[in-house]
């Protein structure tokens, strides 16, 4: 049975799968090896996998074989590897990245050419019930009916269970197989994933979880096989080109020919080899359509990314950003949909266009898009499959065609397993994943950024420039930035208005940044090996410490020691504290 799936790719799955179905089903196909009946007659057989039997049959395929014969030989399949080799590391990266997802620990993947010749497989629960190896060639001539013979035949993802696999080894199996083919529909190779068939297994749903995993496997492969395809085009030494189903090497144009994409992203400072990274992939990214996700903490400068991102693809087109946490849950969807004049109590007689309908041909931002409501992502989804938006109260569709850029700082998988987040949207939001490193990993980035914005704020003040001491400096890079890049923003800002000098200390920075401090963020040239204080001497010195970073407020002072005013001043008595 074939049957379309997200509007794109059409799929060819097992209909009525129970144990009594493929029981049945086994027992009719001893009766056709035995040339007791035709296949066309069963009716719980497909018609695709009953014609793929009745070659089988003519092909004199063995039912019975426990081992694939036909390998090829060895010089051949070192050619193989080489050649695939990029297919190979794409999938098993990416597949590895996505199996949480799946929940299913038992599972064995085999990843073929487009012809069907076995290229690598991981099987450590000894699901495959055939003896496999590199260079096994798997087709209809050699083992007869399969989902990798039928996806071959019809250029399908095919789901076959159980006893509708030629050969009695297999009926143990569940084997669900997808193409990879390239931007011009080319096939490359061929996935495989292999589940035991049982009653858990052959549940509804589960089948349909696997589908809409391979597929969002196949997706996120293909895309990276895109832009490996224009990265090499950006880095002028080599393009690809389709020859005998290959890429093979051409010279290409000069880099200089083409537009600089990382002048873009000059606005996002930092030297840190994690920054750097992530503005590569971010730079690569930007040559894909596909929609990218940007995960990390708050505060590491998401929004900017995303910005840089369409100005380095779309810089013409309009740029839309929504934060979906900002929005009351009531409003979100005539924000995002728009809505006709009088669709609700309160709406505007002229209607309005919404953030979608505004993005039109350009960008889409979805800020903290964790947030969504979970009864606007199925709506998200289906604009997003069908490219169509549809306001609120009216039947018309209309056309919308944009990038989607969407950011978060909560764990989406987690969200998934939580049921608080619809999984095919969070497969088909993360396609291309982004994580933005946090500060406190970045280095001397700290200061670099630092420096960048005493000079802006200065400059915007009017008054002479600033410089950060020592002991400042040391504090700042030990210190971990829970609030990140907006956070030190804001600690700049602030010792820029209190300090009264020209270098700013550690007691310039706001009191907020001491709340967090960890004993361990002193350098170590700052500590000497010396005897161990006692009580009093220790909270003697946590109260001439905070006296000091606080400029002898006694209130802020007995706030950050968690104490109260009254017991501070006793204890300065005490300890013969003079201000």
């Amino acid at each position: 049975m074939i049957y379309s799936f997200n509007n794109k790719q059409d799929i060819m799955s097992s209909s009525k799968i129970n144990v009594a179905n493929l029981k049945a089903i086994s027992l009719y196909k001893d009766q056709f090896l035995q040339n007791c009946r035709d296949a066309d007659t069963l009716s719980l057989l497909e018609p695709e996998v009953a014609v793929s039997w009745q070659r089988s049959k003519k092909m004199n395929i063995d039912p019975h074989m426990q081992e694939l014969s036909r390998v090829l030989r060895p010089q051949e399949i070192k050619a193989l590897m080489h050649d695939k080799k990029t297919l190979i590391d794409l999938v098993k990266s990416y597949y590895y990245v996505l199996f949480p997802l799946l929940n299913m620990p038992k599972t064995a993947l085999t990843i073929q050419d487009e012809n069907g010749t076995i290229l690598d497989l991981s099987d450590r629960y000894h699901l495959l019930s055939l003896s496999l190896t590199s260079g096994s060639i798997w087709r209809e001539e050699t083992v007869g009916t399969t989902s990798t013979s039928l996806c071959i035949e019809y250029g399908k993802i095919v789901q076959l269970a159980g006893s509708r696999h030629y050969c009695k080894a297999l009926e143990n199996q569940l084997a669900t197989t997808t193409p990879i083919c390239d931007d011009q529909g080319n096939r490359l190779g061929i996935i495989t994933v292999v589940h035991h068939v049982s009653d858990v297994m052959l549940n509804g749903k589960i089948l349909q979880h696997i589908l809409l995993w391979i597929n969002t496997l196949r997706f996120i492969v293909e895309g990276q096989l895109v832009l490996l395809k224009r990265s090499y085009v950006l880095d002028g030494d080599v393009s690809f080109a389709r020859k005998s189903n290959e890429y093979s090497l051409l010279e290409s144009k000069k880099k200089s020919e083409f537009p600089r994409l990382e002048e873009h992203f000059s606005g996002i400072l930092g030297e840190s080899p994690q920054i750097k990274e992530a503005l590569g992939k971010a730079t690569r990214f930007a040559l894909s359509d596909c929609g990218i996700l940007l995960t990390g903490e708050s505060g590491t400068g998401k929004d900017l990314f995303a910005q840089a991102i369409h100005q380095a693809s779309r810089s013409k087109k309009p740029f839309v950003a929504i934060n979906c946490a900002a929005i009351p849950r009531t409003l979100i969807a005539s924000e995002l949909f728009g809505y006709v004049g009088g669709a609700f109590t309160g709406a505007e007689q002229k209607g309005r266009l919404g953030k979608i309908e505004l993005a039109k041909d350009g960008t889409l931002f979805l800020d903290e898009i964790g947030d969504m409501p979970l009864e606007i992502q199925p709506i998200f989804l289906r604009v997003l499959e069908n490219k169509k938006v549809m306001r609120l109260g009216s039947n018309n569709e209309i056309d919308v065609a944009f990038r989607l850029i969407t950011a978060t700082n909560k764990d989406l998988s987690q969200l998934v397993q939580e049921n608080k987040f619809r999984a095919d949207l969070y497969y088909r939001l993360e396609i291309l994943q982004l994580e933005l490193p946090p500060l406190r990993e970045r280095g001397r980035d700290i200061l670099l950024m630092a420096n960048y914005f005493l000079e802006e704020i200065c400059e915007s003040m009017k008054r002479a420039p600033l410089k950060l001491s020592k002991e400042t400096e040391t504090f700042m890079l030990n210190y971990t930035w829970p609030g990140n890049v907006r956070q030190l923003k804001n600690a700049m800002h602030y010792a820029a208005n209190i300090c009264q000098g020209q270098v700013i200390t550690p007691q310039d920075l706001p009191l907020s940044v001491y709340k967090n401090v960890d004993i361990s963020w002193s350098n170590e040239k700052f500590v000497t090996l010396q005897p161990m204080p006692s009580l009093k001497e220790t909270e003697q010195e946590a109260i001439k410490k905070a006296l000091f970073l606080t400029r002898n407020n006694v209130r802020a002072a007995a706030k950050m020691l968690g104490l109260s005013k009254t017991s501070i001043y006793r204890k300065m008595k005490e300890y013969q504290i003079d201000i």
